[in-house]
Formats: structure tokens, sequence, C-alpha cells
């Protein structure tokens, strides 16, 4: 059974499968973002988190560039709302 199951030739699947269909298929996705979230928790500065997305950027984007996109074209709406905001909440008001 183990020798028919694909261990040897490509292991990494192997070991990720179980993980993969408990996920639907974004197991990297969701180790990604916790790594990102544990690294922002335990030091409370934005450079780490970051630093680790950028690493895994090219990851992210070979592997999924479908939910790449649309998760980019959601951020950038999210990060330009909230510059809006600010700059209308916090640039207008005389201090």
């Amino acid at each position: 059974m183990w020798e028919r199951c694909g261990a040897p030739a490509d292991f990494l699947k192997f070991m990720l499968l179980p993980w993969e269909y408990i996920t639907g298929g974004y197991f990297s996705m969701i180790l990604v973002s916790l790594f990102v979230a544990f690294t922002y928790i335990k030091y409370h500065k934005a450079i780490y988190p970051i630093m680790i997305g950028i690493a895994f950027l090219p990851v992210s984007v070979f592997l999924f560039p479908d939910q790449f996109l649309n998760m980019a074209f959601i951020i950038v709406g999210l990060v330009a709302g909230v510059f809006v905001i600010h700059m209308l909440t916090r640039q207008t008001k005389e201090y």
C-alpha cells in the first residue's frame, strides 16, 4: 500500500494532501496567514508581517493566481478606503 500511494514520487504532496483536502486547497494560504498574524501579535510591529508577506508573495502569485488577484483587489480597496477616511477625518480638523 505504501509503495502505490505516491510517497516516493512526491513526498511533499503526499504529506500535505490530507490538509489540502480539509482546507479546500487553501492550506498554504492559511499557513502563511497564521505566520503573519502570530508575528504581528508577538512583536506588535507591522514591518515583520510585511516582510513575511513579501517573502511569500512570489509563491502565492505562482500557486494561487486567481485567489491572489481577488484578495489584491480587496486589500487595495480597503487601503484606499481607509486612506480616504483618514484624509477626510484627520486632515480636515484644525487642532
